[in-house]
């Protein structure tokens, strides 16, 4: 993964693509492994969710996962981190997957409000407004 900011939007389900290669910019083979995903709340510092990532070839590294909209919906706040890891299937051990060459891990994820087709409107009785139709001749 690329430290490039990912961006989710309320209101639907978002699918989020995997890539995994190694420092040499090769795909990664996973084979014996799971990759899971983890939306962490740096404010709380707890995690709010965790996803596992599905893979179609685990040798070519490519997988993905999906936020639905439930856990979308959910979350408070504009920005959380996103953080990755590996788990060995022989015997649990777990590791971080890095986004860059300086081992970062945490990746930035933007909580966007994009999609209402499903959400009421909420009323505003406090305000009014006035509508000036003209002067008619």
């Amino acid at each position: 993964m690329y430290s490039r900011p990912v961006t989710i939007y309320q209101g639907i389900d978002n699918p989020i693509q995997v890539l995994v290669k190694n420092q040499d910019q090769k795909l990664v083979n996973l084979t014996g492994y799971t990759v899971q995903a983890d939306i962490q709340d740096p404010v709380k510092r707890v995690t709010v969710n965790s996803f596992s990532v599905n893979f179609a070839n685990v040798t070519n590294g490519r997988g993905s996962f999906t936020i639905n909209k439930s856990v979308v919906d959910n979350l408070e706040q504009r920005i959380y981190k996103l953080t990755l890891r590996t788990i060995k299937i022989s015997d649990n051990s777990e590791s971080p997957m890095y986004i860059d060459d300086n081992y970062n891990v945490p990746l930035d994820l933007h909580v966007r409000a994009a999609y209402y087709s499903d959400m009421a409107p909420t009323a505003d009785t406090a305000e009014t407004v006035l509508i000036d139709g003209g002067t008619i001749e």
